[in-house]
């Protein structure tokens, strides 16, 4: 998130080439040229010095190879040529430039993937070169379809032509190109930062179960089972039964299918705890000292990969809940027997089902017979994102073997 925060615009980089542009009309070409040059390598100079490496301005390697490649024309006794067309031939020099830096895009991103960075420097490196070589491809096709018009014009008959139409397109128009590119591009970004702003961030979890970055829940949503989130999910027992509703049309695991009505992600930089607290106070508010944690276990399929924290929640009321949580039913023991495997209850009520039948409903059941009973689930407190380690996780895909309740 933080490296999104840091993007710049790559497409200030071609200012010392717009500035050689806007000066051609005023001055020499050669006094321009040292202008341009000059400006650029400052450029380089101060966002190295300043920023200390921690800002890529890919784009003013680029201009500052244009300039140097249009040096070279210095040495071919081609002064006419250059004092009239010079921003048409910097134009033609970017193209070029840019065009061949764009096949080097795979192996850009192929040697940042191998390389030893931190990941947060390596997805702040990621962000910048995506930036840039959608600068590059922008700033490519703009030019290349300028140079085709100038050159379209050129075939026109002399009477269809005017020195001020050809003034614009040699001297004007590639200016305006420029300008409109990095204007474009700059609210691109501050369109992109509002956005981020509003996103809903998810923490990635690494094989042994430690936060290892963050990723935006849209972005994760998009690429199928890349990354492992954690989730909670709170099974409601009322007297002996299950409160099930039907999950949204739009969820990516069974869609219009029964689940737990209390599920959700846990955010990055919140505590599984207080995402637990959260989510019943909103839902069903006075009743979170009912809560007991369950087991802890790895979701997986062909969409999504979830370490889920499983609670348990005992209401006494169905007008409680009814209340509360609308558009949901009880269900007996019998009832899902019945209509289990048959597409009814979700991937996740389905794997987790047999573990609670031998132990939530189990216990509710005595508990209701005779209280106290010597069956209690334990309270779990103090749980926190520190406590989403290896020692505290089930990592096997099935919890249907384990029969006992399990605490971090």
């Amino acid at each position: 998130m933080r490296a999104r925060k840091r993007i710049e615009n790559q497409a200030i980089g071609l200012l010392p080439l717009l500035l050689f542009m806007i000066l051609d009309n005023y001055l020499s070409y050669k006094l321009s040229f040292v202008v341009g040059i000059i400006v650029c390598a400052l450029c380089l100079s101060l966002y190295q010095t300043l920023s200390k490496g921690r800002i890529y301005h890919f784009m003013l390697l680029q201009s500052g190879l244009t300039l140097i490649l249009y040096s070279i024309f210095f040495t071919l006794s081609l002064e006419p040529v250059l004092f009239i067309y010079s921003p048409l031939i910097t134009e033609v020099l970017l193209v070029v430039v840019l065009a061949f830096c764009g096949f080097t895009k795979r192996l850009a991103f192929s040697r940042l993937r191998a390389s030893n960075l931190s990941a947060y420097e390596r997805s702040r490196l990621h962000s910048t070169l995506s930036e840039f070589y959608f600068v590059v491809q922008l700033t490519q096709s703009l030019y290349t379809l300028h140079l085709f018009a100038v050159l379209l014009y050129s075939i026109f008959p002399e009477h269809m032509t005017d020195l001020r139409t050809e003034y614009l397109l040699h001297r004007v128009l590639g200016i305006l190109i420029g300008l409109f590119v990095i204007f474009y591009e700059q609210l691109r970004i501050s369109f992109m930062r509002e956005r981020l702003q509003k996103e809903v961030w998810l923490p990635v979890l690494g094989d042994n179960g430690k936060v290892i970055g963050c990723i935006a829940r849209s972005v994760s949503q998009s690429l199928r089972k890349k990354y492992y989130h954690p989730v909670v999910r709170i099974v409601v027992v009322c007297q002996g039964m299950l409160y099930l509703v039907k999950r949204a049309e739009n969820e990516l695991v069974s869609p219009i299918q029964f689940d737990h009505p209390l599920r959700s992600y846990v955010l990055f930089r919140k505590s599984i705890e207080q995402t637990v607290k959260d989510l019943i106070n909103q839902k069903i508010p006075g009743v979170a000292h009912n809560l007991r944690f369950l087991v802890r276990y790895t979701f997986e399929n062909d969409r999504v990969k979830h370490l889920v924290s499983l609670y348990t929640l005992r209401v006494t009321s169905e007008e409680q809940l009814k209340h509360h949580l609308a558009y949901g039913k009880l269900w007996t023991i019998q009832q899902i027997e019945t209509n289990k495997s048959k597409g009814v209850f979700s991937e996740y009520f389905e794997k987790e089902y047999p573990y609670l039948r031998s132990t939530v409903l189990l216990a509710d059941n005595r508990l209701r017979q005779s209280e106290p009973t010597d069956q209690k689930i334990p309270v779990v407190t103090g749980l926190s994102d520190n406590s989403i380690t290896s020692k505290s996780l089930i990592t096997s895909p099935s919890i249907e073997k384990r029969t006992s309740v399990r605490t971090l």
